[in-house]
């Protein structure tokens, strides 16, 4: 079996150091474990470097340090996984249910109503709140924070809103006009001066704000803040109810003439 100089040992270790392994205990570990699959497939003609750059790639999948930033969150975020497996569940259910939904009430079949409910419930209550405490987690640039929050919390408020407006709850419109004012006067200028201050990003930012703020604008058209005066939403009530009164009224001279 092949035995692993002392030489070797200080490259793989200087090697794990430059790829951004920090915590001692961890280097230790992938180092013990490259050195015990290097001197077990180590062939005698075969090179140290070529064998080594083979076994560490086995570790990761696009850097080695995923290994200790993994670490971290297990250690100090314990359920960082369950969070982010039910992220997932959470999103493919809402998906599912809209779909479902949108199908239903297109074929106006029972149930629509209440599964498009349940969909927007789970966007606005579960699938957001996760997606910001994950995201809040993993970027620690302060802007992207900024973004992220006033992004999702707008998104989460203009959900509750539809839903408000389906169910014919009041203050609907209320709830939406005022998540679609914060998504324009403050998510959309945030947004832009934050990405547009990075050379990289100005084009993107200009394009993104663009579309921003013309779906925005459409969303604002359709909401009815108020009514029309020159046809109230009573008109239809009172006509119908003269309606009938005239229809009571002509009933029996219509039966006096049958007969």
């Amino acid at each position: 079996m092949y035995k692993i100089s002392d030489d070797q040992i200080d490259f793989i270790l200087r090697d794990i150091t430059n790829r951004g392994v920090v915590l001692e205990d961890i280097k230790m570990n992938i180092l013990d474990h490259v050195c015990c699959i290097i001197e077990n497939e180590m062939k005698p003609n075969q090179e140290f470097k070529n064998i080594y750059q083979a076994t560490i790639k086995q570790f990761y999948k696009s850097e080695l340090k995923e290994i200790e930033d993994e670490t971290h969150n297990l250690l100090t975020f314990k359920n960082y996984y369950i969070m982010k497996r039910t992220l997932k569940i959470t999103g493919f259910t809402t998906i599912f249910l809209i779909m479902l939904g949108v199908t239903f009430k297109a074929m106006h079949w029972p149930g629509a109503g209440i599964l498009i409910v349940l969909s927007l419930i789970s966007f606005s209550l579960i699938f957001i709140p996760l997606n910001i405490l994950l995201k809040f987690k993993d970027d620690e640039e302060i802007g992207n924070r900024v973004i992220m929050i006033l992004g999702l919390l707008t998104a989460a408020a203009c959900t509750i809103g539809v839903l408000f407006k389906l169910m014919h709850w009041p203050y609907a419109n209320i709830i939406t006009f005022s998540s679609l004012l914060v998504f324009m006067l403050i998510f959309i200028p945030v947004y832009f001066i934050i990405k547009y201050r990075k050379p990289e990003s100005r084009f993107n930012a200009i394009i993104h704000t663009t579309f921003m703020v013309g779906a925005a604008g459409m969303l604002f058209a359709l909401i009815n803040l108020g009514y029309d005066k020159n046809n109230p939403p009573q008109t239809s009530k009172k006509l119908s109810i003269e309606n009938q009164n005239t229809l009571s009224r002509e009933s029996p001279i219509k039966l006096i003439t049958e007969k």
